[in-house]
């Protein structure tokens, strides 16, 4: 099931990722603005998050399977109407039906390995998930530049498609045939409203899924802020901008390394708690060491480590926590996720940040919250229990 859920979540990655190189090339062929062309990327991750919060309770109510295989048509058909688009509204509405398609392939990847393991295999699984991911999200940028600079978008759109109806073939074959018991009630706009709701207000829901919203806050905020940054005080070019950016990229790799080796001795508070001092480092990077192309970048490199440390933690106590209603549950944390802390970085590029100082305060900021999270889902009673212990030994020996 690993490598099932490895290729469902490379899909969404793919078509989100690979097509960045060759905006410039594809605003030449459909005569759009870059103001336009990148709004096809965003419009992607916009659909992606609305229609995650209908698959979500599709998944939990009547299983993978069928779930799967209307979403990856829908992905599949969005990719092939980019292929032979020849305007910009019928690639505007590819997008769109790549958006509304990848949620089935991405939460499945994320409630698959739950569903079938449990225990340490459980944690290796996801880790090794987490790891695959990060190299897919690093390498991605550069294999969709590599090919648009040797063939056209169109071709790279049907290349997609392939590796798009290969997944599918895959996935029915090997997915679950059993029946499905529902884990929710209803799919009625009016029901899953509530349940959302509800979520909403649970504590610990909040907590777990704050590591995985604020790194992702973080990312998207430094990602918008610094190509103005970089290239207006180096001088660097886009292909060269592009370059120094895959150092701090490789972060997500070590992190989600370092996560999967520490997986065999640590639970996630535990890999909470070691990876959170990097964001206090990438902030003194940030405030502290001189303007530097390096500082600047070793900053962003910090983040992402804690981001690909984070990954497989967070989907580890996600699924544990909320087994009964996985689909929901990462659906509504996708949902929030590629909404709203993507338009709060957005907002924070346009109104808040006006230096790397800026960016170091929002930093702090966000390590506090996490902070809070963390302390939330701390088992205060066995932790002060043990505190107390602690003391009473030192009390204890000092009499004696």
């Amino acid at each position: 099931m690993l490598g099932l859920a490895i290729l469902l979540l490379s899909c969404s990655q793919l078509a989100s990722q690979i097509f960045l190189p060759a905006l410039p090339q594809i605003a030449e062929s459909l005569a759009l603005s870059a103001t336009q062309s990148q709004a096809m990327i965003t419009g992607y991750f916009m659909f992606l998050g609305i229609s995650q919060l209908v698959v979500g309770p599709l998944r939990d109510k009547f299983g993978d399977r069928p779930v799967f295989f209307i979403g990856q048509s829908i992905f599949i058909l969005g990719t092939l109407l980019c292929a032979v688009s020849t305007s910009a509204a019928l690639f505007s509405l590819g997008r769109i039906l790549q958006g509304v398609g990848a949620a089935s392939p991405l939460l499945i990847s994320r409630t698959l390995l739950v569903a079938t393991l449990s225990g340490a295999q459980l944690k290796m699984a996801m880790a090794k998930l987490a790891l695959v991911s990060s190299c897919v999200a690093v390498f991605a940028p550069l294999i969709g530049g590599t090919l648009s600079s040797l063939v056209s978008w169109q071709f790279l759109a049907w290349v997609l498609a392939a590796y798009f109806g290969f997944t599918a073939i895959v996935g029915w074959w090997i997915l679950p045939t059993d029946p499905h018991v529902p884990t929710i009630r209803s799919v009625r706009p009016k029901y899953l409203l509530q349940q959302y709701w509800l979520m909403l207000q649970e504590g610990q829901f909040l907590a777990i899924a704050a590591f995985k919203w604020l790194p992702t806050f973080l990312y998207l905020t430094t990602q918008l802020y610094f190509p103005f940054l970089l290239q207006q005080y180096f001088q660097l070019t886009e292909q060269q901008f592009g370059m120094v950016m895959m150092l701090p990229m490789s972060g997500l790799l070590i992190g989600a390394f370092i996560s999967k080796c520490l997986h065999k001795t640590m639970n996630e508070l535990a890999l909470f708690a070691f990876f959170w001092p990097l964001l206090i480092i990438s902030a003194m990077c940030y405030s502290l060491l001189p303007f530097s192309l390096f500082n600047a970048l070793l900053g962003y490199g910090f983040i992402m480590v804690v981001f690909g440390g984070y990954f497989a933690a967070y989907m580890q106590l996600l699924g544990v926590h909320y087994a009964a209603q996985a689909g929901s549950a990462n659906a509504l944390v996708g949902a929030v996720e590629l909404l709203g802390f993507t338009l709060l970085a957005v907002g924070c590029n346009a109104y808040l940040i006006h230096s790397l100082n800026d960016l170091a305060w929002i930093t702090m900021l966000a390590a506090a919250l996490l902070l809070f999270a963390w302390l939330k889902l701390l088992p205060q009673r066995v932790f002060f229990n043990d505190v107390f212990q602690h003391i009473a030994r030192k009390v204890v020996g000092n009499r004696e």
